[in-house]
């Protein structure tokens, strides 16, 4: 299954948030930790954005661009990327992604862990637009 497409458009000064709920067969997936079999696999979900493709210089959660697991409720991610961060980045139209992966933190695994699993969720353009109060 492909990725579906989102394009997103951002106020470069205000607070952004999107919430995601990810549904398998039409039931809200669970997002919990699988304890079985001597494995602790855990979900995680991570977001970057770039100018191109193929450009080095790459926004993720470092620069704020967060995607974050609601483990309170079923299936529920948060794309969010605060004022204070995205005031610092330049405006324009850039591609992003986000992505749901699951991930082994048993202790006897390696560093970073093993993932299982990689799912693009959702993709296209970010355009953020610049602001004229600053």
């Amino acid at each position: 299954m492909t990725a579906a497409r989102y394009d997103i458009t951002i106020d470069q000064g205000s607070d952004f948030a999107l919430e995601l709920i990810v549904k398998e067969s039409g039931v809200a997936k669970s997002l919990a930790a699988d304890d079985t079999q001597d494995n602790e696999k855990l979900w995680g979900a991570r977001a970057a954005f770039r100018k191109t493709f193929e450009d080095t210089t790459v926004y993720t959660a470092a620069q704020g661009f967060v995607a974050a697991i609601d483990l309170n409720t079923t299936g529920k991610i948060k794309l969010s990327f605060p004022a204070a961060n995205n005031a610092a980045i330049t405006a324009g139209t850039y591609v992003y992604d986000l992505e749901l992966y699951q991930y082994d933190n048993s202790d006897d695994r390696a560093d970073p862990p093993e993932e299982y699993s990689v799912t693009r969720l959702i993709g296209g353009n970010l355009t953020l637009k610049r602001e004229v109060t600053r």
